[in-house]
């Protein structure tokens, strides 16, 4: 019997990259399809499996393979590396490289499900060498960009036009960013900091933990701010980096981390 199994959710997050490799941990997690004659969850999400990797780039680039693993709750993760990657780089400092990343499950020979996300490779990390009071700036790939314009983002601006350059950066605040405005960004080489909504009574949005996952994958996501949650700063910054430790959380924006 084919396993009652789909592919929910991929998460793919860059590790490390440079021009010579590229580290990625790809997580998924899978859910249960309805089916009369399905055996007990803890049976079916806790087996071994077949996964497939295959990945693409928009340059024709071409790559695949394959693996055992556990799940365990119906979660697994593949780390796999690419050679010489094509870098995801801001506007006017390279090209805009994504890849779409499938994977597939395989039981008793049979192909379950297969689901695929597109990604960028591109590591984003707060300059460190620059001292408080100097032009804000990033480290984009290891390479310095000096940030000339921040621009606010609420709901209502998101069918609005990105900036033209790759030296502005997004505050997307009050809610969280739509796929589309994600999409566009990833093309268009503009980076954003995504803002943790509050609720009516202040406190944090309960979805952190499904907006991450959603996230993740997005090369212009330079990283979280958190400098409004007070007490709860540090609590939500630890939700944060548990999912995701590859992207910076701000305390004050747009470049202090989270201590």
């Amino acid at each position: 019997m084919v396993l009652p199994v789909r592919v929910e959710n991929i998460r793919p997050l860059v590790r490390y990259v440079d021009d010579q490799q590229a580290v990625i941990d790809t997580h998924f997690s899978t859910v249960l399809r309805p089916a009369e004659d399905a055996p007990p969850p803890e049976q079916v999400l806790g087996r071994t499996v077949h996964v497939l990797v295959e990945l693409n780039g928009t340059d024709g680039f071409h790559d695949e393979g394959e693996c055992r693993l556990r799940l365990d709750a119906g979660r697994g993760s593949v780390r796999f590396e690419v050679v010489q990657p094509d870098r995801w780089w801001p506007a006017g400092m390279g090209t805009q490289a994504l890849y779409e990343l499938r994977i597939g499950l395989v039981a008793d020979g049979e192909l379950i499900d297969h689901h695929a996300v597109t990604f960028g490779l591109a590591s984003v990390r707060r300059d460190r060498k620059f001292d408080v009071g100097c032009h804000p700036s990033l480290l984009i790939n290891g390479q310095v960009i000096d940030i000339e314009e921040v621009v606010m983002v609420d709901r209502i601006d998101e069918r609005g036009l990105l900036p033209a350059t790759g030296a502005s950066l997004l505050l997307v605040r009050d809610h969280y960013g739509s796929d589309l405005l994600y999409d566009a960004a990833d093309r268009a080489g503009i980076l954003l900091v995504q803002c943790v909504p509050v609720d009516g009574q202040g406190s944090p949005d309960q979805t952190i933990e499904q907006q991450v996952e959603r996230l993740a994958s997005h090369p212009s996501l330079a990283g979280y701010f958190v400098g409004h949650l007070g007490r709860r700063r540090e609590a939500v910054t630890r939700q944060i980096r548990g999912i995701d430790p590859t992207r910076a959380v701000f305390r004050r924006f747009p470049l202090d981390p989270a201590a």
